[in-house]
């Protein structure tokens, strides 16, 4: 049980949106499932609302749901659910209301539930699938934010320095948000505020799809907008909760294979800091590529170039030579790696010297 429905009796469901055809990552592997660090970045979303709180998750798809079998049978307590047809955000998160036994689906959406059985989780938080670099303590600190105050709907917000391009959060006179004004729709005094949507709500389950039902494609797109919805809160005396984040980058998206490169050296960074601040020394970080699975306990010297991938763990004192490659092995204590040496699928025991430009794959070696 994590800490947020241990500490409160709130139930909670996440909405990941992964539906979008990502025609510009030029692809016939959907978008959300290219991998970051080894790890398609719809797994990086799951991950990240699990450790948040949320103890199950349901994809939102477009037609065709066999690639996604992986992410499944990897976190099977997932459910998917068909977007029939792609009409906006709004109709996105309402293509989810029969995975989910307190919500009612609107009377003009399709909703389809094609694996996993219906939550009964009284909240729900949406987010979108490609957005890899989400930081679960981020959606912690909002989902407590939003449980801790009185009201039923909330919307995490970025304070971006260049907002040019984001939707605008504009407050009410109670603290709340009034509405969420697109970059077209702006005027100027409404394109000074740099406080942004990221993307992410946090809602009580009924007021959700209560308040999805009451929304219409009047607009250029003829599109249903899920941003729509915070207007009519407001309206109806409801407004949401507005949290501030100053880490916009966490909810970057990517949209084309320069922003899937963008995403992944930060996030990259951000793993080999994590790294180094637990007593690993890396040279030359901005040449190390480290996937997410891989453990590197203290006192591991790693050299320019090294590439250390899969299920592979990295024993303490290990010295990882240039240019390396280690894929789903396992070095004991005290291991040295010559430069350019392959292994793969490998047990070394502890104390062993590898010689530079080895190759290894499926031994162990003494």
């Amino acid at each position: 049980m994590t800490e947020t429905t241990k500490n409160t009796s709130h139930t909670i469901s996440a909405i990941i949106l992964a539906a979008g055809k990502g025609t510009r990552m030029k692809s016939t592997l959907p978008k959300v499932l290219h991998p970051v660090m080894g790890r398609s970045m719809v797994e990086w979303v799951i991950d990240a609302a699990k450790k948040a709180g949320a103890t199950d998750t349901s994809l939102v798809l477009s037609a065709g749901h066999k690639p996604f079998e992986k992410v499944v049978g990897l976190h099977p307590e997932t459910k998917l659910t068909i977007q029939k047809a792609q009409r906006g955000t709004g109709d996105a998160v309402a293509s989810a209301a029969k995975a989910y036994t307190k919500a009612k689906c609107p009377s003009w959406a399709q909703s389809e539930l094609i694996a996993g059985k219906p939550s009964d989780a009284d909240w729900v938080l949406v987010c979108a699938g490609d957005t890899p670099a989400i930081n679960p303590n981020t959606i912690r600190n909002f989902i407590q934010s939003v449980l801790g105050s009185s009201r039923k709907l909330g919307v995490l917000g970025m304070i971006v320095p260049d907002p040019k391009g984001y939707g605008r959060l504009v407050k009410g006179t109670d603290g709340g948000l009034s509405q969420i004004v697109e970059e077209r729709d702006a005027d100027a005094a409404t394109k000074k505020i740099n406080l942004c949507n990221s993307g992410v709500i946090f809602a009580k389950t009924n007021t959700l799809f209560s308040l999805l039902e009451g929304l219409s494609p009047t607009n250029s797109q003829n599109e249903y907008y899920l941003t729509d919805i915070f207007a009519a809160a407001a309206r109806s005396g409801e407004s949401a909760f507005v949290f501030e984040t100053t880490s916009a980058e966490e909810f970057q998206g990517v949209n084309d294979r320069s922003q899937l490169a963008s995403v992944e050296q930060a996030m990259m960074r951000r793993r080999l800091d994590g790294l180094m601040s637990h007593g690993v020394t890396i040279h030359l970080p901005e040449t190390v590529f480290i996937e997410a699975d891989v453990v590197v306990e203290p006192d591991v010297t790693i050299y320019p170039g090294a590439y250390l991938r899969g299920k592979s763990k990295i024993s303490r004192n290990c010295v990882i030579g240039p240019q390396v490659v280690v894929e789903d092995s396992e070095l004991g204590a005290d291991v040295h790696v010559g430069a350019h040496a392959v292994l793969v699928r490998s047990q070394v025991a502890g104390g062993a010297k590898i010689p530079p430009q080895t190759v290894f794959a499926d031994r162990d070696m003494e």
